[in-house]
């Protein structure tokens, strides 16, 4: 997965839950972004293909182009944050905690999205000691590549259901 490529969303939609979502994060983030916004009804995305949190916590910009800066204007209640498989095998936890700090200091609740259950990664460790809420891994098919859903579909209502509950 190389190169940023960016897609950035926003739409508003009359689906519950009512609150104020905002979604970063890699590809994941992505298939998610499109998937979601048809589902929540204030909702705004951004996703870059191959993103690491070094890259996101560090804000750069030629990986995550607005590194999320439109969050403090969006004043999200929750940021799903879809990071962690492109860090490797050596995953650095300062840089996710970076992450839930800046979230939290714009008054936002982090919410970290777990990589799909078939992905073998090592930031399900780090992800678990961060102290926030997690959305569980799907068990969405992957696609031939053993790292993408097929369909994003199922797992952005698993998401939707999570964030309900």
């Amino acid at each position: 997965m190389l190169g940023a490529v960016a897609l950035i969303a926003s739409k508003g939609r009359s689906a519950k839950p009512a609150k104020r979502i905002a979604l970063i994060g890699d590809s994941y983030a992505i298939g998610l972004g499109e998937e979601l916004e048809k589902l929540l009804p204030d909702f705004e995305w951004e996703g870059h293909v191959g993103t690491t949190t070094r890259q996101w916590a560090n804000r750069v910009r030629t990986a995550c182009d607005r590194c999320g800066d439109w969050l403090t204007a969006f004043k999200p209640d929750v940021v799903l944050v879809s990071l962690g498989v492109n860090d490797g095998a050596t995953m650095d936890p300062t840089y996710y905690q970076s992450i839930v700090r800046g979230i939290q200091a714009i008054g936002a609740k982090p919410v970290w999205i777990e990589p799909p259950a078939a992905v073998q990664t090592v930031s399900r460790d780090v992800i678990s000691t961060l102290g926030v809420q997690t959305i569980p891994a799907t068990t969405t098919p992957l696609s031939s590549d053993g790292l993408h859903p097929r369909d994003y579909e199922p797992w952005a209502k698993q998401i939707v259901e999570a964030l309900r509950g």
